[in-house]
C-alpha cells in the first residue's frame, strides 16, 4: 500500500488540478500553484473551489485561526 502512495506521488502530473478538500471538485487551480497567490485557501486543511468558500467563508476562517493556534502551541 504504501509503495502504490509514494509511486502515485512521485510520478504525479505537473498540471494536475488541486480537488476541493470540501465537496471534492476540481478547482481552477494546479497542485504545483503557489498558496501565496490563491483564494479560498486554508494552511492545513487544502483548496476549497469558489463555491464552497464562499459558502464556507465562516467556516474558513475558524478552520484558518485553528491551524494558527495549533502552530502557536508548537
Amino acid at each position: 500500500m504504501a509503495r502504490k502512495v509514494l509511486k502515485e506521488v512521485m510520478f504525479e502530473e505537473e498540471n494536475e488540478m488541486e480537488i476541493c478538500v470540501s465537496c471534492g471538485k476540481e478547482t481552477k487551480y494546479k497542485k504545483d500553484d503557489n498558496v501565496t497567490h490563491r483564494h479560498n485557501y486554508i494552511e492545513g486543511a487544502g483548496q476549497l473551489c469558489l463555491e464552497c468558500g464562499q459558502r464556507n467563508n465562516k467556516e474558513a476562517e475558524h478552520a484558518h485561526q485553528l491551524w494558527k493556534s495549533a502552530i502557536d502551541i508548537d
